[in-house]
């Protein structure tokens, strides 16, 4: 498997103008940076349409309620809270909403993984021709439980497979397994992650590095040096905002692996996660599953402020 090319950029005050889109998808989960690549397209390039998504009552941010206001038709659609529910009829809204566009936008920033994994998946297998762009806002601050906790789960966990990502089911020991975990500053229980069918012969950790804010790279070492050193696992690293990269590390560890079948766990960033979504599909249906602590509910208000906004081609 070869390495990917990649272009992306940060959009700050100086960026003149934005690439063109004819649609736009985000997630408003009322944090400040939910809809402010929404907002920067506006602003800078042809935008005009977009489709926001909100999820239970989690509530919107302020910013949601002047979108038609600013030469912007805004789509709501309202999703169930519960992540292990079916996202098909979220599905079948995108479907009509792109139906006929030529290129898209996504933002990932307040939306949850399984929605990122499901939703390019459906666009991978139902309209490969759309040219994707991905924009990712990093948050000024999370807000932490205390110096050394974060969480941005609440209630049970339910770790599964994500669908579209099941890849080959086997027998215990009938293949070797590797687990790629993708590695997030929240998480303390690793082997709470890899279900007990899976039995990896290997694990292979990978943290975001450097962290946008140094003192979460130290925090997600911290956490998980007892999970990792005192098995002799090696972690390598990998640019915490950069998917390209996140990507490309993959296929390192997937040739060091070769062979192997893939599990992989994006607990990490969210680019990160675009990473193995990217890997995932690239891989094909069955040699590579990802797997997810699917929660009962999301905690709101995780983060604060807006820092910088990326711009990633698909």
């Amino acid at each position: 498997m070869s390495y990917k090319v990649y272009q992306m950029s940060e959009i700050d005050d100086c960026t003149t103008h934005l690439s063109d889109i004819d649609a736009f998808i985000c997630f408003d989960v009322a944090e400040d940076r939910s809809l402010n690549a929404l907002l920067k397209l506006n602003e800078k390039s042809n935008l005009n349409t977009a489709m926001v998504i909100t999820l239970g009552t989690a509530g919107a941010s302020p910013a949601s309620k002047g979108l038609n206001a600013q030469n912007l038709v805004a789509e709501f659609v309202n999703v169930d809270k519960n992540l292990s529910s079916s996202i098909i009829p979220c599905l079948q809204m995108i479907e009509k909403y792109v139906n006929g566009k030529k290129s898209l936008g996504i933002d990932i920033s307040s939306m949850p993984i399984p929605y990122i994994a499901q939703i390019l998946h459906f666009l991978h297998r139902k309209h490969e021709s759309i040219s994707l762009t991905i924009y990712y806002t990093e948050p000024s601050h999370y807000n932490l439980n205390n110096l050394f906790e974060f969480s941005s789960f609440s209630g049970e966990i339910d770790i599964r497979t994500v669908p579209g990502y099941e890849g080959e089911t086997s027998q215990v020991g009938e293949v070797k397994r590797v687990v790629f975990y993708l590695m997030g500053f929240e998480m303390t229980y690793l082997s709470k992650l890899i279900p007990q069918d899976v039995n990896p012969n290997e694990i292979a950790p990978i943290n975001g590095f450097p962290s946008y804010f140094p003192k979460y790279k130290d925090i997600s070492l911290i956490n998980n040096d007892t999970n990792f050193y005192a098995q002799d696992i090696e972690i390598v690293y990998s640019e915490a905002n950069n998917p390209f990269e996140a990507y490309n590390t993959m296929v390192v560890l997937a040739n060091k692996f070769d062979g192997f079948r893939i599990d992989i766990i994006p607990v990490g960033t969210k680019p990160m996660a675009l990473g193995a979504c990217m890997f995932a599909l690239n891989q094909g249906d069955s040699k590579c599953r990802i797997i997810f602590p699917f929660p009962a509910d999301y905690r709101p208000n995780q983060s604060t402020g807006c820092g910088k906004l990326w711009e990633y081609k698909l």
